[in-house]
């Protein structure tokens, strides 16, 4: 078969021999690209986007380690606060004297302890509190003081509304919560 194919090729005219050649190298090519560097050049396509989506992934990391670093710390000053184990600390009794202090006591008009709830490794504690004809800023008083306790006290919730006989004094509830670690 190689005889008769180099027959042919002694057969041909020179042009037809440069066609030929032309049309070999073109097929050559054309095998060479779709065996070696299709497949080379959709590989480098497919890592270009592996590596751009693990470079978005790898910020959403940092993002989220900068976030947890952030909550840690939080936690740590929040733990700073908790009463130290032994402690007997009473909400209800610092409330009162916090509404002592700011003069608010003769305004309270309800204070009800809610029972203790377990929270993940902590237990708190919340007391409501309703306050009656009190002054805007005797109230801010008052929150300033609770805000600012030695221990984590917070004020969860809020609500005020004018009272309609006297619209520059308040009707206020509000919900005092404590956290502690379990006993």
């Amino acid at each position: 078969m190689t005889q008769a194919l180099a027959q042919r090729w002694k057969a041909l005219a020179q042009r037809e021999r440069v066609v030929v050649g032309a049309g070999a190298a073109v097929i050559g090519a054309a095998l060479v690209f779709v065996a070696a560097v299709d497949p080379l050049l959709e590989r480098l396509d497919r890592l270009e986007r592996q590596a751009a989506r693990k470079q978005r992934e790898i910020r959403e990391v940092a993002a989220l380690g900068a976030e947890y670093a952030a909550l840690q710390a939080r936690l740590s000053r929040l733990e700073d606060r908790l009463p130290p184990p032994g402690a007997q600390f009473s909400l209800v009794a610092f409330v009162e004297e916090v509404a002592s202090q700011t003069r608010v006591r003769e305004r309270i008009v309800g204070m009800q302890p809610q029972p203790p709830t377990a929270t993940h490794s902590y237990q708190e504690t919340s007391v409501d509190l309703r306050l009656d004809g009190v002054s805007f800023s005797d109230l801010l008083a008052l929150l300033v003081e609770l805000e600012q306790a030695p221990y984590g006290v917070q004020v969860r919730h809020l609500k005020l509304k004018p009272k309609y006989d006297a619209p520059h004094l308040l009707e206020a509830n509000l919900r005092v919560v404590s956290y502690d670690r379990p006993r």
